[in-house]
Parts: C-alpha cells; sequence; structure tokens
C-alpha cells in the first residue's frame, strides 16, 4: 500500500514538473517591484511568522519560509528571507528573499533533423521537424512556419507550402505532437543553418520562440579538376596540355566521360592516355575511387594563328547524380594590345602621311618651276593637280584637316607668287639693261659720226 502512495505521489510530481517552466531564480529585496519576463512580482517578509507575501500578476500567496505553493498560473518557492536593512526615517525594515518561481503554463517543445547534413549540390534528403505538447495544459493557437529557401522543395507532408516555406496552424492537446516533414534538395554549395518560427497561446499569454537549429552542409562538386599549359606557345614549337581530375569524395566512387575539341589550327602529337579518336574530338571514360587521380597529358603543336581555344568537358556521376564541368583554354593571345591608337590618333596618322604627300608634290612642283622658269600660265595645271591629289586622298575630311590643308595650299600660293614676282623683276632688270644699252649706243651714234 505505501508503495502505491508512493508511485502516486511520484506520477503526480512527474506530472506537475512537465507543467512547469521556471521563470526566475535568485533574491529580491521586499516591497520592490520585480519584473521578471515582462509581469511585475512583489514581496513583503514577516519574521514573526516567517512566511512571505508574494504578489503575482494574477493572485497573491502566502508561503511558508522554505515552501513552495501555486495559483492556477504560478508556483513560487522561497528557499530563504533574511534581514538587509532598515530605513532609519520610516522605520521600514527590508529583508532579502531568495525565491524560485515557475510557470504553470502550456509550453511547446521542437525537434528538427535531416537525415542527410552533407549533402552534394543536386543530391536530396527528408528534412522533419516534430512540435510536441509535454504540459499538461491544451496549447491553441499554434502557428508555425520556416524558410527553406537555401534548397529546392520537393515534397512536403503534414503542412502546407507557401513559396519556400512550410507552414502549419492548429492546437495540441496534452502530450501530443506535430510532425512535417520536406523532401529538399540541394543546389548551392555552402553551409545553412535552418530554423523556424513558432508562436502559440500557453494558457497565459502568446508566447514566441525559435525552434531548434539544424545545419545542412552542401559539398563542392566532388571532381576537382586542374588544367596546366605550356607558356609562350609559339607556332610550330610544341607544348604540352595537361589535365588532372581527382575524386575528392572520402567514400563514393565517380564514374567520369571526358571529351577534349581540339582547335582546327592546332595538331595532336601524342596523348596520354590514349583516347578515343572522332574527327578532332578526344575522348575518355573512367571510373575514379575515393581519393583517386588521374593525368591526362596532350603533346600538341600550333600549326598557325587562330582564334578557337581547346574546348574540354567531363560529364560525371556520383551517387546516382549527374553532373557536368567544362571550360576552355586559349593557345592564343586574343586580348587587344593596351598601346592601340585611339580613333583621333589614327586619323591624325593617316593625315600625316597625306600633308607629307602634299608637301613633298609642292616641294617638286617648286624645283619644276625654279629649274624651267615656267609662267604663271604652265604653273596653273600642276597646282590642280595637286588640289586633285589632295581632294582623293582626303576624302570627308575632319575641320582641322581642312583647316590644315587650307594653310598648305596657302604656303603654295605665296610661294609660287614670290617666284613670279621674283621672276618679273629679273625680266625687268633685263629689260632695263638692254634699254641702257641700246640708249648708250644711240648716244655713241652722234658722237662717232662727228668724228668721221
Amino acid at each position: 500500500m505505501k508503495n502505491l502512495i508512493f508511485i502516486l505521489m511520484l506520477f503526480l510530481t512527474l506530472q506537475i514538473v512537465y507543467a512547469e517552466t521556471k521563470i526566475f531564480s535568485g533574491t529580491v529585496i521586499t516591497d520592490t517591484d520585480k519584473v521578471i519576463e515582462g509581469s511585475i512580482f512583489k514581496f513583503k517578509y514577516d519574521d514573526v511568522s516567517n512566511k512571505v507575501f508574494a504578489q503575482t500578476p494574477t493572485t497573491a500567496l502566502i508561503v511558508d519560509n522554505g515552501a513552495c505553493k501555486s495559483n492556477n498560473v504560478f508556483r513560487v518557492c522561497i528557499n530563504r528571507a533574511n534581514f538587509s536593512y532598515k530605513n532609519v526615517t520610516t522605520y521600514v525594515y527590508y529583508y532579502e528573499v531568495d525565491a524560485t518561481i515557475y510557470k504553470l503554463t502550456g509550453s511547446l517543445s521542437t525537434s528538427s533533423k535531416s537525415i542527410l547534413t552533407d549533402l552534394l549540390q543536386g543530391e536530396s534528403t527528408e528534412f522533419t521537424i516534430t512540435i510536441t505538447n509535454p504540459t499538461d495544459f491544451d496549447i491553441t493557437d499554434i502557428i508555425y512556419n520556416e524558410d527553406l529557401t537555401p534548397f529546392l522543395i520537393k515534397d512536403v507532408k503534414g503542412c502546407s507550402l507557401d513559396g519556400n516555406q512550410i507552414k502549419w496552424q492548429g492546437f495540441l492537446t496534452s502530450k501530443y505532437d506535430k510532425t512535417c516533414t520536406a523532401t529538399i534538395a540541394a543546389e548551392k554549395e555552402g553551409t545553412q543553418n535552418l530554423a523556424g518560427n513558432l508562436s502559440y497561446f500557453n494558457g497565459f499569454e502568446t508566447e514566441k520562440k525559435t525552434t531548434d537549429s539544424i545545419t545542412i552542409k552542401v559539398l563542392p562538386k566532388q571532381l576537382k579538376i586542374s588544367q596546366f599549359t605550356d607558356k609562350n606557345i609559339e607556332i610550330k614549337k610544341p607544348f604540352y596540355f595537361n589535365i588532372s581530375l581527382q575524386n575528392v569524395h572520402s567514400s563514393e566512387d565517380i564514374n567520369s566521360f571526358a571529351a577534349i575539341m581540339i582547335p582546327s589550327h592546332v595538331s595532336l602529337i601524342k596523348d596520354t592516355p590514349v583516347f578515343e579518336k572522332n574527327a578532332r574530338v578526344l575522348k575518355h571514360s573512367l571510373m575514379l575511387k575515393p581519393g583517386a587521380a588521374i593525368n591526362y597529358s596532350l603533346y600538341m603543336e600550333k600549326l598557325s594563328e587562330g582564334k578557337e581555344p581547346i574546348n574540354y568537358r567531363f560529364d560525371y556521376t556520383i551517387k546516382g547524380i549527374s553532373d557536368v564541368i567544362e571550360n576552355s583554354t586559349f593557345v592564343d593571345i586574343i586580348s587587344v594590345p593596351t598601346n592601340k591608337p585611339s580613333e583621333p590618333e589614327i586619323e591624325k596618322e593617316e593625315y600625316n602621311a597625306t600633308a607629307n604627300l602634299t608637301a613633298t608634290n609642292e616641294v617638286q612642283g617648286a624645283k619644276a618651276i625654279d629649274e624651267n622658269k615656267t609662267t604663271a600660265a604652265e604653273i596653273e595645271p600642276a597646282n590642280k593637280t595637286i588640289e586633285k591629289v589632295t581632294s582623293a586622298d582626303l576624302q570627308e575630311p575632319k575641320l582641322f584637316s581642312k583647316n590644315i590643308l587650307l594653310l598648305s595650299i596657302v604656303v603654295l600660293a605665296t610661294f609660287i607668287i614670290i617666284l613670279l614676282v621674283i621672276f618679273k623683276i629679273r625680266k625687268r632688270k633685263k629689260e632695263s639693261d638692254e634699254l641702257a644699252e641700246r640708249i648708250k649706243e644711240k648716244l655713241k651714234e652722234p658722237i662717232d659720226e662727228q668724228i668721221k
């Protein structure tokens, strides 16, 4: 009979423990407000009766020192009460009370788990969350939602799906739980921490909390590729093109298919290992054990300059998941030189070349005039020829080019005028000399006749 009573008392104690949530443990001073979880508690102590008067947000409790007492929401335990000080003005005695306070309301617990916590890119796993009511209270107005944005959601059971969020609303009676399951697939490499939001009415107020979190790591691509190429590749000079593959997974095999496309201006001299060849495409299949690696070495020669790269693609499968890695390598320098002249500079160079040609024609024309003593009528066709050459070489010139051309024509015209002036001066001087000679001869004739 005593054993039955003990078991019954133990069962009731366990039921009470499940309904309790400790919200405070420490010391308070009597006749002062103590704020606990947003609510005010106040204590008084009577040293004669050795009892504590505890004012809670609901009803007051009179608790013996060293005992506990409950109302419908809180359970207050007084561990000890000691004298603190006396106010000399009001003669009020203050005591230090050591108390522990529990909230006797409903409370939910959560448990999240994933079958796999390390995922390959594209791999799926089952994510599960269980919401449990371990208390003796019925809990209502439960709202749960969790954002699974880093993952692709394929299937949801027990909850609804809204975009990338799983949701559930409802209530849980005492000792019941709710389970939500979602099949999620990894899309990008990285570590993701998943945690949801939970709110509910605990019988006293609306309580909000974050669900327990779970960490899922999405692994990088498990086929690691390293590529090496000789530097300063020249025409008719052989070079090596090497690609190394490694299975970095610790426990899974990788089946891989390699395809390397050789450009038309590059020839293959030797390949190790030997590839299956189809026109300019090299093919090879292999299986890599965990941690194993292989090196592809291609001995090649560039026949001429070109713009085509060496393209390579590796299709592989691991744990039944297919993936692909592809890239390109150029054996020719395709980039534009940094010292390439700008468009205005090119136009300036074209103008300088034309100006030099025009100046040469001008000098040659001037020499012809000086040597042959041509007249202005003979120079005019040559001038028209120069203008024709200039017009043909500079179609639709810029304003700057027109100014320079005009200046050149003015200089040429000035030069021609100067030559004409010099020519006329010399001609007039010659005529003057001839006239003076004739006059002199005329003057000599009478004297000669007088002498005779």
